[in-house]
């Protein structure tokens, strides 16, 4: 029995910055736990198949400040060592700057949402996964999560203490993990 771990690295990060002040989480420790989890849910042997991660690099134009281009080298420094964990991709969609009415920016992911319903399509519709952990709360992936549960996936949706998921999204997944300050004690990053 096969899993995958789905995470938009956005939310992922709003998420810990607003319920836990932003600790450094190993991003192998953490899926970790989240496929033990699923492991003592199910009856059966599973193994973690691949992570998919899924997050754009900040917006930057064409005279960029300092502190825009350290912004945007760090978080490429990141998505770098994530792509080397195992058994983790690293998808990145693309940020857009939206001029709002007042004349202030809005910045936007965009892509995102496609390419993580895309994959999940993919994988429950190909027979290769029996598990699906989701760490997205956006409540456009239900009907994908619905394709996905038709094919005989188990769909476990991750999610912070706070009711950011979708309300649909939460009532249609099988099995939902609470990312509380308990669950994340072990998966704290060593200082290095």
């Amino acid at each position: 029995m096969r899993v995958i771990v789905q995470v938009d690295g956005a939310y992922l990060e709003r998420m810990l910055a607003e319920e836990h002040s932003s600790p450094a989480v190993d991003y192998s420790k953490l899926v970790n736990k989240l496929v033990n989890t699923v492991i003592t849910t199910s009856e059966a042997d599973i193994y973690l198949l691949r992570t998919y991660y899924y997050h754009a690099l900040p917006w930057i134009g064409k005279s960029p400040a300092d502190q825009e281009m350290e912004m945007y080298k760090k978080k490429q420094g990141f998505f770098t060592r994530l792509e080397h964990l195992p058994r983790f991709d690293v998808y990145l969609g693309r940020t857009q700057r939206i001029l709002n009415d007042d004349g202030s920016y809005t910045f936007q992911q965009k892509g995102i949402d496609v390419m993580l319903a895309s994959h999940m399509i993919e994988m429950a519709t190909s027979g290769r996964i029996t598990h699906l952990v989701l760490l997205a709360p956006d409540g456009d992936y239900v009907p994908a999560v619905r394709i996905v549960k038709a094919n005989g996936v188990v769909v476990h949706l991750a999610h912070g203490q706070r009711p950011q998921a979708s309300a649909e999204l939460v009532k249609v997944v099988d099995e939902r993990i609470e990312l509380n300050a308990e669950f994340l004690v072990d998966c704290m990053r060593s200082v290095y």
